[in-house]
């Protein structure tokens, strides 16, 4: 009984574990246009497998390298899957969107200038995250998104957050609020082990020793 039990426990933390996750606005407009991501890095570019419940409220104008872009055809809820084939075995995660029509008043313009965020090495086991533009108007929600499926989140302008070997982040997503407006804007970056712990082909070295090469001596 307690071998059965340790079994099942052990195959529900690999279902668990086994997860991935979809980034990306959780709603969208008719007409407009949508871009997801995963969290998870493949082990090649052609490795991530993205499935629409239905084409017929969302259609897929592009897919790369585990992003794929979106427009919302009409309103309703789909289900978007992902599976992600990676080293270790293949990683499945699924999200709902909705799609909304748009609305008949004028919406005011999101005016965050913020468009980007860049990363910085603390030391070896922390990085440090900045939006391309500076100021004091904005607050910051950061989540970094971890190899083994744990979050981490900020509130500072600049976060920092561990990163080695042992904690790899596979994905940073900012929120950008205007404290005037309240108009929120999301950025999202991956990355994953290959960019920030690549890894160096060792090339042998030969060692001369002296006497090692013989030089055939001359015909006379």
């Amino acid at each position: 009984m307690k071998t059965l039990l340790t079994l099942i426990l052990t195959v529900a933390s690999l279902l668990v574990s086994a997860q991935c996750q979809i980034l990306g606005l959780p709603t969208v407009k008719v007409g407009d246009s949508l871009q997801l991501m995963s969290d998870t890095a493949a082990k090649c570019n052609d490795c991530y497998l993205w499935k629409i419940s239905s084409e017929d409220f969302l259609s897929v104008q592009s897919s790369a390298e585990g992003k794929i872009s979106l427009e919302a055809l009409k309103a309703g809820t789909v289900k978007v899957s992902l599976t992600v084939e990676t080293a270790d075995g293949n990683l499945t995660c699924q999200r709902d969107v909705e799609i909304q029509n748009p609305s008949q008043v004028k919406e005011k313009k999101c005016d965050v200038e913020i468009t980007d965020f860049k990363d910085v090495k603390v030391d070896k086991n922390t990085m440090s995250f900045f939006p391309n533009v500076i100021s004091q108007k904005y607050s910051y929600r950061w989540k970094a998104f971890y190899a083994d499926g744990s979050t981490k989140e900020s509130e500072e302008k600049i976060p920092q957050f561990t990163n080695n070997p042992n904690s790899v982040i596979n994905a940073v997503e900012v929120q950008i609020i205007n404290k005037m407006t309240l108009c929120t804007s999301i950025i999202t970056r991956t990355f994953g082990e290959k960019v920030w712990f690549p890894r160096v082909e060792k090339v042998e070295q030969r060692r001369y020793i002296q006497g090692s090469y013989q030089q055939n001596p001359s015909k006379k």
